[in-house]
C-alpha cells in the first residue's frame, strides 16, 4: 500500500511543502516593543466596536486547509482559495495545489484547466507531471497515467517515485520480469525508497521466491520500522514459508502500529485458526467487522469458524450478513440453508437455497434443497411447482432427473435407486443417495431411509454437505429410537 496517494503527490504532503516551507510570522511595526505597563493603559476598543479580520497568513490557511482535506470536507478546502488574497492565490505553488484539492474532491474538469495552464507554462516539472497522473488515475485513465510517469522519467531519470509507479503499473499486467527492473532502478535512485522495496517484495512473493520477499521485506523494515505494511507483507510470507508463529508475531506488531487496517485484522484471524488461539481469530475477525462492516471477508471467515466452535446463531448471523453485502457468494446462501436445516427451520433453509439458486441456477442439488425445505416446512404445493418447472432444465436421460421428478411424482422409487447405485462417480453417487433417503424419510419407509443415510456416511473423504445432513439425520433417529 502506497503511503503517499498517487505517486507521491498526496494533497497534505504539498500543503506542507507549499506552505509552511515558505511562510513567515507577520512582522511587529517598526518601533520598540511596547511595555507592559503601556500596554495595560492602552485604551481597549469598545465591545460593541467591531473587529477587524484577522489578516491572512499561509500558516494559517495551511492549518485550516490540513484540518478540511482531513475531514474530507473537499467543498470547504476549496472555499479556503475565494478568500485568498489575489497576489497570493496567483502563486504558482497556490495553484498545483489548489489543482490538486480539485482532484481529491472529484473536480476533473476544473483540475484539467489549471492544469493545462500549469503544464504550458512549466512542460517538464516534475510535480505538475505527477498532478498529471493522479488526476488521470482518478479518471481511470491508465493510458494518460503512463504517458505522464513516463515524461517524468524522460525528464528526471533518477525519479524514484516515478520509477516505482511505472514498475506497479507493470506488475499490475503481471509483467514481473520488467516490474522487478524498475523497482531496482527505484532503489539504486533512493536507497530508502520503502515503497519500492515494498513492491519489490511483492514480485518475489508472486514469483515464488519466498527468501528474497523475505530478505527485501527485512532489509524495508530495518529503514522503516514504523510502516506497518512491511510488518504484513512479511507476516504473508513467513506464512507461505510456514514460519506461522513469526507471521502472528508480524502481524501483531502491524496492528499495533496501525490498528485501523480491515486487512491485517482479517490476516492475523486467519494466522491464528491453526492454533490454540481460535476464539482470538473470532475477536480478530470481528475487529475487521467493525471496521468495514460492509466487507464480506471477514464474515465467510468468522461464519465458518464459529460454526466449527459450535456457536451456530453467531454463524447464522454472519452467513446472512455475507448474503446481504456480496450475495453473489452463494456459498454462503448454501451454508445458511444448511444451517437452517439442522435447527428445524426449513421454511428459513428453502429460502436461502432459493437465493444460492439465483446466482448458480443449473444446480440440482440446490433446487433439490429446495424442494425437500419446502415439504418439511409443509409446503407440498410449492415444492412441487418448483421442481416440476426446474426439471424442463434438466437433461431427461439424466439420473438427476429421475431423481428430481422423484419429488414430482412420487413413484418410481426402485428405478430411480437402481440409476443412482450405477453412477460411477462415488462422490455424486452418495450425494444423490442423500436426496432419496430423505424421500424415504419423507413419504415412505424410514428404515429404508436409515440405510441410505448411513450408506451416505461411508463415503471417503466427504467434501459434501450432505454428508453432514445425513449424520444430523441419523442422530436424530437415535435419539427418537432412545426416547
Amino acid at each position: 500500500m502506497k503511503r503517499n496517494a498517487h505517486g507521491g503527490i498526496g494533497t497534505l504532503l504539498i500543503i506542507s511543502a507549499v506552505l509552511y516551507g515558505c511562510a513567515t510570522a507577520p512582522k511587529a511595526e517598526s518601533g520598540s516593543i511596547p511595555s507592559e505597563a503601556a500596554a495595560a493603559t492602552a485604551e481597549r476598543p469598545a465591545e460593541s466596536e467591531p473587529q477587524p479580520e484577522p489578516a491572512w497568513t499561509s500558516v494559517a490557511f495551511g492549518e485550516e486547509l490540513s484540518g478540511r482535506m482531513r475531514e474530507r470536507d473537499y467543498q470547504g478546502a476549496l472555499g479556503l482559495f475565494d478568500s485568498m488574497p489575489p497576489e497570493e492565490a496567483s502563486k504558482w505553488d497556490i495553484r498545483l495545489l489548489k489543482v490538486s484539492v480539485q482532484i481529491s474532491a472529484g473536480k476533473a474538469d476544473e483540475a484539467r484547466s489549471g492544469l493545462a495552464d500549469l503544464e504550458a507554462e512549466r512542460p517538464d516539472d516534475r510535480e505538475v507531471l505527477y498532478a498529471g497522473a493522479m488526476l488521470a488515475t482518478a479518471a481511470g485513465d491508465s493510458k494518460k497515467r503512463l504517458e505522464y510517469l513516463n515524461r517524468i522519467i524522460k525528464a528526471h531519470p533518477a525519479d524514484s517515485a516515478a520509477l516505482t509507479d511505472l514498475g506497479l503499473d507493470l506488475m499490475g499486467r503481471k509483467n514481473y520480469s520488467q516490474a522487478k527492473s524498475y523497482f531496482l532502478k527505484a532503489m539504486a535512485a533512493d536507497q530508502n525508497n520503502v515503497d519500492a522495496m515494498l513492491a519489490l517484495s511483492r514480485v518475489y512473493y508472486m514469483t515464488d521466491d519466498l527468501e528474497k520477499a523475505k530478505d527485501t521485506l527485512n532489509l524495508a523494515i530495518s529503514k522503516e520500522p514504523g510502516y506497518s505494511s512491511l510488518w504484513t507483507e512479511r507476516a504473508r510470507v513467513e506464512s507461505e514459508l510456514g514460519d506461522n508463529s513469526a507471521a502472528i508475531k508480524d502481524i501483531e506488531r502491524a496492528n499495533e502500529l496501525n490498528p485501523t487496517v480491515y486487512g491485517q485484522w482479517v490476516d492475523y484471524g486467519n494466522y491464528l485458526l491453526p492454533t490454540e488461539r481460535r476464539n482470538e481469530a473470532v475477536a480478530a475477525f470481528g475487529r475487521a467487522i467493525e471496521l468495514a462492516p460492509d466487507q464480506y471477508l471477514a464474515y465467510i471467515y468468522r461464519a465458518g469458524l464459529r460454526d466449527e466452535l459450535g456457536d451456530s446463531e453467531g454463524s447464522i448471523s454472519d452467513y446472512r450478513n455475507v448474503i446481504r453485502v456480496y450475495p453473489q457468494y452463494y456459498y454462503a446462501a448454501e451454508s445458511l440453508g444448511i444451517l437452517l436445516w439442522g435447527k428445524g427451520d426449513y421454511e428459513g433453509s428453502a429460502q436461502a437455497f432459493s437465493t444460492a439458486l439465483q446466482y448458480n441456477p443449473k444446480s440440482s442439488y440446490y433446487a433439490l434443497m429446495k424442494t425437500v425445505a419446502q415439504y418439511r416446512a409443509g409446503q407440498e404445493a410449492e415444492a412441487k411447482a418448483f421442481m416440476a418447472k426446474f426439471l424442463t432444465t434438466l437433461d431427461r436421460n439424466s439420473t438427476e432427473y429421475f431423481l428430481c421428478r422423484l419429488f414430482v411424482d412420487k413413484s418410481g422409487d426402485a428405478d430411480v435407486i437402481n440409476r443412482v447405485m450405477k453412477e460411477k462417480n462415488a462422490t455424486i453417487r452418495s450425494r444423490y443417495l442423500f436426496y432419496a433417503a430423505v424421500y424415504f424419510d419423507l413419504f415412505a419407509n424410514k428404515a429404508v431411509a436409515q440405510k441410505y443415510y448411513v450408506e451416505v456416511l461411508t463415503a471417503q473423504n466427504p467434501a459434501f454437505f450432505e454428508y453432514r445432513l445425513s449424520k444430523w439425520a441419523l442422530e436424530s433417529i437415535d435419539g427418537s429410537a432412545e426416547g
